[in-house]
């Protein structure tokens, strides 16, 4: 009796339900699964509705909370996803949120959330090697090399090279490169990031600020050395105002530039 009671028992645990893999592919095929970097606690209704507010995607989102501060972000069109991968790094309340999306037939718990991309700014280089062939040598230092700005020409704009790399937060960030030109030359290629948040003067290490770097349990505070700074933070570039065709002055001539540049002088 036992015996028929235990196989039952086995029979019905091995009958399992059947589903089509397509089904579950679909229903990961707009999401994105994101780590808010922060000790801090994270507030997860002021999480939603704030990401929900500053991506405002065409098509919704339904945010949900993973636990151990990853989330879930469920789109429902592909344009609302290249959007916002196209435009990381993101933040919440000046705090890193890491996004990689799910791949079909992934498992969203094992999703490994460490990189991050960001547009880096290379300055100090003579004019001869501002270049991408200059720039992708950076890509085993830097991280990997994803794309090189060649609208920075265009603009005129030539004191500093720009590109995208994809860069691992369990490293510190990188400030500066030495470059061997011939045998007599050396320069030091500099590095800036755009749309750069909190990180640590200590160790360098995106996520915290020095008041909580984990070095400060192992490190006297009289032996403490600050490596990194603030100029690590590319400054916003600030790109001139146009001028709309239809402004006129009140006699109905053409509004000029000049108008603007002393708005600009007053507001300063």
């Amino acid at each position: 009796m036992e015996e028929e009671l235990a196989n039952l028992r086995l029979l019905d645990e091995e009958e399992a339900f059947q589903e089509e893999a397509a089904v579950v592919g679909r229903s990961y095929q707009f999401c994105l699964v994101g780590r808010c970097l922060t000790y801090s606690v994270v507030h997860f209704p002021y999480l939603r509705n704030t990401m929900a507010d500053l991506w405002h995607p065409i098509g919704g989102i339904c945010i949900s909370d993973l636990g151990k501060k990853r989330y879930l972000f469920q789109f429902f069109h592909d344009v609302d996803v290249q959007r916002v991968l196209s435009n990381t790094p993101w933040f919440f309340n000046n705090h890193l949120i890491i996004l990689q999306k799910v791949q079909k037939g992934g498992d969203r718990s094992a999703i490994l959330l460490n990189f991050i991309e960001f547009w880096v700014q290379i300055h100090d280089l003579p004019p001869g090697l501002i270049t991408k062939t200059i720039a992708m040598q950076f890509r085993e230092f830097l991280g990997k090399f994803l794309e090189y700005d060649t609208s920075i020409l265009t603009l005129g704009l030539e004191k500093f090279m720009r590109t995208r790399v994809r860069l691992d937060v369990s490293n510190p960030l990188k400030q500066k490169k030495k470059i061997q030109i011939g045998k007599a030359t050396a320069v030091y290629a500099c590095f800036q990031y755009e749309k750069l948040s909190l990180f640590c003067f200590i160790c360098g290490k995106l996520g915290h600020g020095e008041s909580y770097c984990p070095f400060r349990l192992r490190i006297e505070q009289s032996k403490f050395f600050f490596g990194w700074d603030i100029s690590l933070r590319a400054v916003a570039r600030r790109h001139n105002a146009m001028v709309s065709r239809w402004l006129r002055e009140a006699d109905r001539s053409q509004w000029s530039n000049g108008n603007m540049e002393s708005i600009n002088q007053s507001n300063n």
